[in-house]
Formats: structure tokens, C-alpha cells, sequence
């Protein structure tokens, strides 16, 4: 029998592999995201593609709210943006010296991580409960230790964590089913633009495959791949010098 499964970020990286992978399993997918040209593919694929801007409280509610039943929610939607604060008081900012500290930046980054998943699964929380479904959302393994230059990304991703796992409790009475994927390092446009070395690098289809596998599996952390999530998980709570030591030899390096 198909499962009926929502994927936000449906046009790029996991969310556009995962939405390939569950369509070639025979499953019916709506895909939503914001680039016609991924969402036209993925209809020919079979998809219901959505066009939708995800950071918009009404349009989300007013194009998942007519879904009546689902099975599986994965909010796959964001993005990353690094900041670099340098010492240099000679670069100029356009509002004067600020060392590179931007705080546009990091709120847009931390906006926009936060509201395509929360105006998602106030939308689609009726559709999970009547399905008794999953929702599954994408926090990060950068979440578990501070890295520089990642100010932005890594705090969204930690609200990320705190809330799923926090919905992990409090939907359980309704009957719903809560996932956080915790992916390392996956080639994607997104990790296109890093200037820095990579360990363990998976690819959209490794990615796909794990958190697919976690979802069948009913684990409510998926966390992948272990040889670098393990590692960050126990630094993490390790002393503050341990990590912090580590992290900045990472940013010396890039």
C-alpha cells in the first residue's frame, strides 16, 4: 500500500533525492519548494508539486491545509549561511566597522530554518493526526558543537533539535510520530559553497537512504553518518576547552 508523503524542499539536495526515491517506490509525494523547473521534473516523475514560499505563514497554510491525510511530513527546507568576524578594523562594512558580524545574516538564517518547519507542521498536524503519521525534520550534526562561522546555521539547527524533541513528547497523545535527522557533511548545493574540508562527505543518495531507512525503522534519531556524528556527539560534552580547541584549529584551517 503507498504511504502519502509531504517533503518540503523538495527542488534541491535531500529533499529532491528523497522525493525521487519514495516516487520510484510507488508512493504518492507531494513535493513542495520554490523552483518551478525542479517541481516540473519531479511532476513528471509523478509528484504533486506545490509551489509555495515556505517562510510564508498563509501561503503554507492555505496550500497544505487542503491535504486531508499523511502519512509522512519531512521538512527538508532551509539554508546556511557563514559569517566571518575578523579582528581587521580596516574592512569596511556598509555600517561601518562592525568586524564582519552581521546580524542580518544569522536572522535571516535562523528565520528561515525555523519558520519553513514550524508554519509546516502547524498546517499539517491536522493531515498527521488523522493518518497517525510521522514528521520528520533536518536538524544538523554542527548542532552538537559550536563552529565558527557557522553562528547562524548552527543556532537554527540546536532550535531545530530542542523543538523536535521537545514535539517528541507533547504529539505523542495525538498519535503522531516525531523524527529529528541529524545528517553530517551531504553534497549539496548547499555545501557547494564551503571552503573547508568535508569528512565523510555522503552523497544525496546515502542521505536519502538513511534517513528512509530511519523512518522505516521508527527511530526517532536518525543520525548519520556515525563516523563523524559519534565523534561531535561525544565532544559535545566534553569541556569547554576540548571543543573549543577543536573548533578553532577547524576555522584556522579553512
Amino acid at each position: 500500500m503507498s504511504t502519502r508523503i509531504l517533503i518540503t524542499g523538495a527542488t534541491s539536495g535531500m529533499g529532491y533525492q528523497l522525493a525521487v526515491d519514495y516516487l520510484q517506490a510507488g508512493h504518492v509525494v507531494y513535493a513542495a519548494g520554490r523552483n518551478q523547473q525542479a517541481l516540473n521534473k519531479l511532476g513528471r516523475l509523478g509528484a504533486v508539486s506545490i509551489c509555495v514560499d515556505l517562510t510564508d505563514y498563509h501561503q503554507v497554510m492555505q496550500v497544505f491545509g487542503d491535504i486531508d491525510a499523511l502519512d509522512i511530513v519531512i521538512c527538508c527546507a532551509g539554508v546556511c549561511h557563514y559569517i566571518d568576524i575578523t579582528p581587521d578594523t580596516s574592512v569596511s562594512e556598509p555600517s561601518g566597522c562592525n568586524f564582519g558580524f552581521d546580524g542580518q545574516k544569522i536572522m535571516h538564517t535562523i528565520n528561515t530554518n525555523l519558520s519553513t518547519l514550524v508554519f509546516t507542521l502547524e498546517a499539517v498536524l491536522p493531515a498527521l493526526t488523522k493518518a497517525q503519521g510521522r514528521v520528520v525534520a533536518l536538524g544538523s550534526a554542527s548542532a552538537y558543537v559550536p563552529f565558527a562561522r557557522a553562528e547562524g546555521y548552527g543556532s537554527s539547527k540546536a532550535a531545530i533539535h530542542y523543538l523536535m524533541q521537545t514535539l517528541q513528547i507533547s504529539l505523542k497523545p495525538l498519535g503522531v510520530n516525531v523524527s529529528l535527522a541529524i545528517p553530517g557533511f551531504v553534497e549539496t548545493p548547499m555545501t557547494d559553497h564551503n571552503n573547508f574540508i568535508m569528512p565523510f562527505l555522503q552523497t544525496p543518495k546515502q542521505a536519502s537512504l538513511a534517513i528512509r531507512q530511519g523512518i522505516k525503522n521508527h527511530q526517532q534519531i536518525i543520525a548519520f553518518p556515525k563516523q563523524l556524528t559519534v565523534p561531535l556527539k561525544t565532544l559535545g560534552i566534553l569541556p569547554n576547552s576540548v571543543w573549543q580547541f577543536v573548533s578553532s584549529k577547524l576555522y584556522a584551517n579553512r
